[in-house]
């Protein structure tokens, strides 16, 4: 087996630790032989040399682009899992910065799930309202990618398509970088294994998740680290993750699902944000006991 872990490596300036505990829980629990596949493009200076220097990343040449967001990330994604593939590896892990995992033999456990028909394993947020492949952790074989030649995003056409709608009402979902995927999935007739949310310990929600009690997500290490996002100081000082972890629920529970997009904005803005930097703090002060605890609900 020969592991090829693809990381969009955008990363904070606050956020070196992150990085650090990224790249030392990879080491930590993966024994066979992997190489990470990186893309520095917009990667602040100071911390590439950490990347340049470590001797499991090959740093990948991408071409630039002026997309942003997801088709930003998607569009590096692909790029750095055809270099992948050109190096031989047998199989792909997509993972973020703030993703990691937590288990030594996650990548032979997940290999070991795959099968011609069950081709994919991935966290999947919502089995019940987002069920998709989330690129926070996206695993395939080699011969899945090679035959089906699957994208992260899909075209206009393949949105617009039939096909399309009637796998989006039996399967509701976001469409976040990784719906190509699944969607290549559903329409080949083949199968793919959802790595749910296995929280003992408290439950936040979007932020701070373990999946199949094999990986950490973090979630939002960029995206909640935007300038226009920071003007939560008030909420921060004053709120506890569980507070907010509540405030979030409840605005779930009140607003319509149809009508929730609306107000994911707001939300972010006073919810998300200040609950992301608590659980980044406690992740920072102690991260055996903070994942452990995640993990089996004891302190």
């Amino acid at each position: 087996m020969k592991l090829g872990i693809v990381v969009v490596y955008l990363v904070n300036e606050e956020d070196e630790k992150l990085l650090d505990l990224h790249l030392n829980q990879i080491e930590k629990h993966t024994q066979i032989p992997y190489t990470i596949y990186g893309s520095v493009k917009r990667l602040a200076l100071k911390f590439r040399p950490k990347l340049e220097q470590h001797p499991k990343v090959r740093i990948c040449e991408c071409p630039t682009t002026n997309l942003r967001d997801k088709e930003e990330h998607s569009f590096y994604l692909e790029h750095l899992i055809r270099a992948a593939m050109e190096d031989g590896v047998s199989h792909v892990a997509i993972l973020h910065v703030d993703s990691f995992p937590i288990c030594s033999g996650w990548a032979e456990e997940l290999a070991g799930k795959l099968s011609e028909s069950c081709v994919l394993a991935a966290i999947a947020r919502d089995e019940k309202h987002d069920r998709q492949p989330l690129t926070a952790c996206i695993f395939f074989h080699r011969g899945f990618y090679l035959k089906y030649q699957p994208t992260l995003l899909l075209s206009g056409a393949e949105r617009s398509s039939s096909e399309y709608k009637q796998y989006r009402q039996e399967f509701p979902h976001v469409g976040d970088s990784g719906i190509g995927y699944g969607f290549k999935i559903y329409s080949e007739g083949l199968s793919w294994l959802p790595l749910l949310k296995s929280n003992k310990g408290e439950d936040y929600g979007f932020s701070g998740g373990i999946y199949g009690d094999l990986v950490f997500h973090l979630g939002g290490a960029i995206w909640l680290g935007d300038e226009a996002l920071k003007n939560t100081g008030i909420l921060r000082k004053l709120s506890s993750v569980l507070f907010l972890n509540r405030m979030q629920e409840a605005m779930k529970r009140i607003i319509p699902r149809p009508f929730w997009k609306y107000f994911h904005g707001p939300v972010n803005l006073m919810v998300k944000k200040p609950l992301f930097e608590q659980l980044r703090t406690r992740l920072f002060e102690d991260p055996e006991s903070f994942l452990n605890y995640l993990r089996t609900g004891k302190i």
